[in-house]
């Protein structure tokens, strides 16, 4: 317990402020007298030698000839920083993603936090996440495999221009969204169930969030509460796309194509 709360210690003195990280980062690259530490670091002598003390009781960095050096421990604890410095900043950008996705997508490749383009509706642009997904929609290329927790008209239109041509949908949406669609878009609704090129599946329990594919697209949606479209996550072919294509599949497979749903509401199971 007492090493843990001396670990803690350090972390705390390394993390206080942001110029003991530069000074241990500088440390690294090169040798630096404190003099030269101040004009890089813009901070006062006296802050530096209260941090180059700090880090020679760590033995993080030692003293030779007037300079001083990072160790290999100081190295290594200034690598990890950085690393843990960049996932974090990486938290905050996903933040309004990750906060709306619930627990189906707990397996999200952390490949996809890495390498996709990300949207995400905040205050000087509440409708970027939803523009964006509009604009996805719109150049849907090839065949579309859709999961929605809600429905929304310009959704609508936008399926029908794509059942214009020869694309062919399968929409997965939830007995919510069904009810929904049934009391505010009847005519629509029924375009869908009637169109060959169109297969709506219905999922008994809410769903979490949204997917949509193309042939060589994915894209994963996050929505708040009030069903309004926080985050929109894209990628082409890879790790995300694979991931996609699973929750896709597995949300189908606990469905039932709507035309097999009696008058009655009959649910479907799950698998």
């Amino acid at each position: 317990m007492q090493q843990d709360q001396a670990v803690y210690g350090d972390v705390q003195f390394l993390t206080g402020s942001p110029h003991r990280r530069a000074v241990l980062d500088a440390l690294c690259a090169e040798p630096a007298r404190p003099h030269e530490l101040c004009a890089e670091i813009d901070a006062t002598r006296t802050t530096i030698q209260r941090i180059l003390a700090g880090f020679r009781e760590r033995e993080w960095v030692v003293k030779h000839d007037g300079d001083y050096r990072a160790t290999v421990t100081g190295r290594r604890v200034c690598e990890q920083y950085e690393a843990l410095h960049e996932e974090v900043t990486r938290a905050r950008r996903f933040g309004p993603l990750a906060a709306h996705l619930g627990p189906d997508a707990d397996d999200l490749p952390v490949a996809a936090l890495e390498h996709g383009r990300l949207t995400v509706s905040e205050g000087g642009s509440p409708l970027a996440a939803l523009s964006r997904f509009t604009e996805w929609l719109g150049a849907v290329e090839g065949d579309m495999r859709a999961v929605s927790p809600v429905v929304a008209q310009p959704f609508n239109e936008i399926g029908a221009e794509l059942l214009s041509g020869d694309t062919r949908i399968e929409f997965v949406i939830d007995s919510a969204v069904l009810e929904q669609s049934k009391a505010r878009y009847e005519s629509e609704l029924q375009f869908g169930v009637d169109h060959d090129q169109m297969t709506i599946y219905v999922h008994e329990s809410p769903l979490s969030l949204g997917v949509a594919l193309d042939d060589e697209r994915c894209c994963v949606i996050a929505y708040d509460d009030g069903n309004n479209l926080k985050a929109i996550l894209e990628a082409g072919d890879g790790e995300l796309y694979d991931w996609a294509s699973e929750v896709f599949e597995r949300y189908r497979e606990r469905s039932v194509p709507l035309p097999g749903l009696s008058d009655e509401g009959t649910t479907a199971t799950e698998g």
